[in-house]
């Protein structure tokens, strides 16, 4: 009973911060390939611009953590060159990446459930901030072993501020390597847990643990179409494809993408190479794709902007999540597959032909216009064999 309060409690803290602060709806999932090749596919929904590029970090490169009050925390060099999404707000900063050695982190919303470690006891030598895990990792690990040693004994995660937004950032982290194991590390209730995670999805609130019991539900779901029935003298007939599949939550909320993609994820057929598992990596995620107008929330009109941080202005109703980009890391291969909403076309970034020893951080502009290939001049004879 007492969990059940704490769960209650936490979502309607959940309710209450997608009226003032942005959603999150990103969804990450794994695929194999028959040849053996490990694929992490994600979605990026937030309720600001983020403005995304790919930024490359070298090995060498120094960082310095954040501790409570703005002081300067935890200093690191990076060990493994990475690859990742940076955001505008904190432009060396990547909300998701892959090093040279296949480890990827991917960084997801946990709304009203997220507390990380008392600001009053950090110790400023080990302190860095929620927004700052993703690089730590990169930069400083090669397997989810040595990612989960790294939170538990390297780094303290204070309770702060994210300048950038001038909010606590509510985050959980995907992290995967190139063995195909994956882990969910999470702050609640001030504390850290690290997740087994064998299903290798993840979503936003509630928590892990939750979310991976709530599969439960739905475990008699199957890709595969229902028999015909006999009721008495009536025979009930499937007349159309998808009814192994009958209530299914269709819905964008966390629970239900996190019970569709563990689903997706493991129902799709395996491809035979790590490319074509990339391609249906996309399709599945085309499932969570959010357009434009699909989610919308009542916030305050503190911009001329239809996104906005403001809590100031009075409420109205305003477009909130769209996917703003999506990604695939090829953890075997080394190769990043990135798309953006406004461009469509995936792009890829091979990593061997990186050097990660060259100083200095780098950014990729990702194209993010619509532009169609025009094929109008590459008609053919159509053969005559054909045209029998």
């Amino acid at each position: 009973m007492e969990n059940f309060r704490t769960l209650l409690t936490g979502l309607v803290a959940v309710l209450a911060l997608s009226v003032s602060h942005p959603a999150l709806a990103c969804t990450a999932f794994q695929l194999k390939s028959n040849d053996g090749a490990q694929i992490y596919v994600r979605s990026m929904e937030f309720g600001e611009a983020l403005d995304s590029k790919a930024l490359i970090v070298p090995r060498g490169t120094e960082y310095t953590g954040t501790a409570p009050g703005g002081r300067a925390g935890k200093k690191w060099a990076v060990q493994h060159g990475y690859v990742g999404m940076n955001v505008e707000q904190e432009p060396s900063t990547v909300a998701d990446g892959m090093n040279e050695k296949g480890l990827v982190v991917g960084v997801l919303y946990l709304p009203g459930f997220s507390e990380y470690l008392p600001a009053e006891s950090a110790p400023q030598d080990k302190t860095i901030g929620s927004w700052e895990v993703a690089n730590y990792l990169l930069a400083s690990c090669a397997t989810v072993e040595e990612a989960a040693s790294a939170l538990r004994n390297d780094v303290y995660v204070a309770q702060q501020e994210f300048a950038g937004f001038e909010m606590v950032m509510p985050f959980h982290w995907w992290v995967g390597d190139a063995s195909g194991k994956v882990i969910i590390a999470e702050y609640v209730d001030g504390k850290l847990a690290i997740h087994d995670a064998p299903l290798g999805v993840l979503t936003n609130s509630p928590p892990y643990e939750w979310q991976q019991v709530n599969v439960s539900n739905y475990v008699d779901l199957s890709p595969v179409n229902r028999a015909e029935r006999k009721l008495g003298d009536f025979t009930s007939i499937n007349y159309g494809q998808g009814s192994g599949a009958v209530g299914l939550p269709g819905d964008m909320t966390p629970p239900s993408r996190f019970v569709r993609v563990a689903l997706y994820s493991h129902w799709a057929t395996p491809a035979d190479t790590a490319s074509e598992t990339v391609n249906v990596g996309f399709h599945v995620l085309n499932s969570f794709d959010i357009f434009n107008g699909a989610i919308q929330s009542k916030q305050a009109d503190g911009t001329t902007e239809t996104k906005t941080l403001s809590a100031s202005g009075k409420p109205k109703v305003v477009n909130s999540d769209i996917t703003e980009w999506a990604v695939a890391h090829d953890r075997t291969n080394l190769i990043s597959y990135i798309r953006t909403y406004g461009g469509s076309l995936i792009q890829k970034i091979d990593h061997k032909t990186i050097d990660f020893g060259q100083p200095g951080l780098r950014t990729i502009e990702l194209q993010n216009e619509f532009a169609p290939q025009d094929i109008s001049s590459k008609s053919q004879p159509l053969a005559a064999a054909e045209a029998q």
